[in-house]
């Protein structure tokens, strides 16, 4: 049954659940972008109008992630390095389930994509400085590794472990991507 009427927003999030349901069950290189569509409701054309790949909804979903992340830690009052790492893992764990599911089937990396177009590591035209994207490029590599790592784990260990264990070795007062403007505008 298709569904109508749905805002462009809402079909890329109906994409997104359906690709995710299909991957319980289905390795995700077998599964079609007719059975994609046919699971959201929506038709094939509403599909390419969203996205040109399956790899592009995954990033979608991994983009929604990271904006939630920096929705929260917005909103919150606290500041430290402590409160920042804290909420990338509370976040992420948050969708443990379905970023597990990604792991399993090899789609890692494109977490690895998400991170650096949302600290504009993508962006050829930057103003930041060399060291500076050196430095943000490091960290974004700290970060996407940890995750990787912790999702090898299954993600048993909770986001207060993984916070502890991150601040564990870093020095203090360090570089963190926390000091970089993110720009909203390369999550939409």
């Amino acid at each position: 049954m298709r569904i109508k009427g749905l805002t462009g927003q809402q079909i890329q999030q109906y994409l997104t659940e359906a690709l995710l349901i299909l991957m319980e069950t289905k390795d995700y290189g077998s599964i079609s972008i007719g059975e994609i569509a046919d699971k959201a409701g929506v038709n094939r054309s509403s599909y390419y109008r969203h996205f040109s790949g399956k790899e592009d909804i995954l990033r979608f979903y991994l983009m929604t992630i990271m904006n939630e992340y920096q929705e929260a830690y917005r909103k919150g009052s606290d500041r430290t390095f402590h409160a920042y790492m804290q909420q990338i893992f509370s976040t992420f764990y948050g969708h443990r389930h379905d970023l597990l599911l990604l792991h399993k089937n090899g789609l890692s990396y494109l977490l690895l994509d998400v991170l650096n177009r949302c600290f504009r590591l993508t962006d050829s035209d930057t103003k930041m400085s060399l060291r500076d994207r050196f430095m943000i490029s490091y960290h974004i590599g700290g970060i996407y590794n940890n995750l990787c790592l912790w999702m090898d784990h299954g993600m048993r260990e909770t986001p207060a472990q993984m916070t502890d264990i991150t601040l564990s070795f870093r020095p203090e007062g360090a570089f963190t991507l926390r000091d970089v403007q993110v720009d909203e505008s390369q999550g939409n």
